[in-house]
């Protein structure tokens, strides 16, 4: 099914899917394999950014939150569980696992861009630069 076109899916749909969960884009496409691998990997690599960060690195309002919102509904639910649910602000900490934990995070966030313009490719059939099964293919 890799090499078939999607036929009569919404790319806006799809788009959106991305954005609310990673893979769920996917999901819509019919491509479940390639979705749980995104899912199990941007999500794991948020979490695990989060733990590294005490739990208190995600954090609506900062800056570098909009790096992270891009993950879809994760980032808002660590941060309404960062400044809601009793974990401490990350003011003045500077410890490496809290800094690898914020690069985690944002490095998930960006992923998950990455998936979503993925998503947008499929829906719409366009071809990548360096696909060479499929210009060995067009060529016979």
């Amino acid at each position: 099914m890799s090499d078939q076109a999607i036929q009569r899916k919404s790319w806006v749909f799809a788009v959106l899917l991305g954005m609310v969960l990673p893979g769920l884009g996917h999901v819509y496409l019919g491509r479940r394999a390639k979705a749980l691998v995104f899912f199990i990997c941007i999500t794991g690599l948020f979490i695990v950014g989060w733990g590294l960060g005490e739990w208190r690195i995600v954090k609506f309002g900062d800056l570098l939150f909009l790096a992270q919102m891009l993950i879809g509904a994760l980032a808002f639910a660590a941060s309404y569980a960062t400044q809601n649910l009793g974990a401490p602000t990350h003011a003045n900490v500077v410890k490496v696992a809290f800094e690898m934990g914020m690069l985690y995070t944002l490095v998930a966030g960006f992923l998950n861009l990455l998936v979503i313009l993925d998503a947008y490719m499929v829906a719409n059939n366009i071809q990548r630069p360096f696909d060479t099964q499929r210009r060995l293919k067009q060529r016979g």
